[in-house]
């Protein structure tokens, strides 16, 4: 079923929270238990885990934007939705990602977020040498 319009402005305000690159600002919605899976690597458990792996990833580039496409909600808090991330680098490029996203929500909090995306296109981007973008 359609996720409920609270829902929709959880994940919206979480994700302009997210836009900032400040982990003070986005990690407010991760619950002290948080589990976090960036498919296909191991699950990381724990606020201040999923934090450090965010901002390790967040730190790379300007920032990172997301549009959701569609949302849905089931049972016991599990949201589905796919989104559009682009992200922004610091040499003013960006890319347009695609990805698929399992979150659960307790009180607001997000307990478990599975993202099923390839950011591959990403990190061809920011391992490039800087003279093969001058070519």
């Amino acid at each position: 079923m359609r996720a409920r319009q609270e829902i929709v402005d959880l994940l919206t305000e979480y994700y302009a929270e997210m836009e900032t690159n400040d982990p003070h600002r986005y990690g407010k919605y991760f619950a002290d238990d948080i589990t976090l899976t960036f498919a296909p690597a191991p699950t990381i458990t724990g606020r201040d885990a999923a934090l450090t792996a965010m901002s390790g990833l967040l730190g790379r580039v300007q920032s990172l934007h997301h549009d959701l496409v569609n949302v849905w909600e089931e049972d016991e808090g599990v949201v589905i939705f796919e989104s559009l991330g682009v992200w922004h680098l610091h040499d003013g490029r960006s890319v347009s990602i695609k990805a698929c996203s399992v979150f659960t929500v307790e009180k607001g909090k997000f307990t478990d977020q599975r993202i099923y995306v390839d950011n591959s296109p990403l990190f061809v981007l920011l391992d490039e040498p800087v003279a093969a973008r001058q070519s």
